[in-house]
C-alpha cells in the first residue's frame, strides 16, 4: 500500500495497516534491520526526518518477549514512549504484559474520525 493511500484512504484501512504491521513484525525482520545498521560506515550518523504527510510506524511490541533490550540489568519492566520525542504522523507499538499498548500524535480533528470509525474502534480498548 502506497502511502498516500494510507493517508487518503478511510480510517478502517489505517486500523488494518496497523494491525498488518504488528502481525508482520517477527525476529527476522528486527535482524534483517540490525544486519542492515552494521553494514553502515558511520551508522551513528544516520537520522530520519518526517515531512509532509508522512506516516512514521515503529513497532516494539515483541521486543520484551524475545529480550531484545537489554542494557546490563536484565531486559526493562516497561516501556515507554517520550512526549517531546514525538512527531506529528508517528505511532509507535510497545509491548505489554497482557497486549500492545499503541501511542499516535496525530492531529486533533483526524483522531476524532478514527475514533468515530467502527473498525478502527473495534482495536481500541479504555
Amino acid at each position: 500500500m502506497l502511502v498516500s493511500q494510507l493517508i487518503n484512504g478511510s480510517p478502517s484501512s489505517v486500523a488494518l495497516q496497523i494491525r498488518k504491521a504488528v502481525t508482520d513484525m517477527n525476529d527476522s525482520r528486527i535482524r534483517s534491520l540490525i544486519d542492515w545498521l552494521e553494514q553502515q560506515q558511520q551508522p551513528d550518523k544516520l537520522t530520519f526526518r518526517i515531512m509532509y504527510n508522512e506516516i512514521l510506524g515503529s513497532n516494539w511490541s515483541k521486543f520484551q518477549k524475545h529480550n531484545l533490550i537489554n542494557f546490563g540489568d536484565g531486559p526493562p519492566i516497561k516501556q515507554r514512549c517520550r512526549r517531546e520525542l514525538a512527531a506529528e504522523g508517528e505511532y509507535v507499538i510497545l509491548g505489554t504484559e497482557d497486549g500492545i499498548e499503541v501511542y499516535f500524535r496525530l492531529q486533533t480533528e483526524i483522531l476524532e474520525i478514527l475514533e468515530r470509525d467502527p473498525e478502527f474502534k473495534k482495536f481500541i480498548i479504555k
